[in-house]
């Protein structure tokens, strides 16, 4: 695509990527939260700072989830380079790969 340079995202995507992540993970904190009010019969407002507090866990989870994705595209490549076979299709479009350095003898 046009954005990349040099098949890699610019640091803008790498932010927007990240902050996507951390506002998807927080409204589905709250909305878990929500949910299980309302299955409860209770107001929706109840403990609103659970509401805060399960935004938070919900964004460090998706930040989280980004890594987790990230280290086992970068394990799986690691794991395909060894058998003689080529990165994932696209790999390069969302993460910076680099190929692990041989040890020098």
């Amino acid at each position: 695509p046009i954005y990349l340079r040099n098949n890699q995202p610019n640091k803008y995507q790498r932010f927007t990527m990240g902050l996507t992540a951390m506002l998807v993970g927080g409204i589905s904190g709250t909305g878990m939260h929500m949910m299980n009010n309302a299955l409860q019969k209770v107001p929706l407002s109840r403990k609103p700072w659970l509401h805060v507090g399960y935004f938070f866990l919900g964004s460090y989870i998706g930040q989280k989830w980004v890594e987790l994705e990230r280290d086992l595209v970068i394990d799986i490549n690691e794991i395909r380079a060894d058998k003689g076979l080529p990165p994932l299709v696209g790999t390069k479009g969302w993460i910076k790969y680099e190929k692990p350095e041989s040890p020098r003898i």
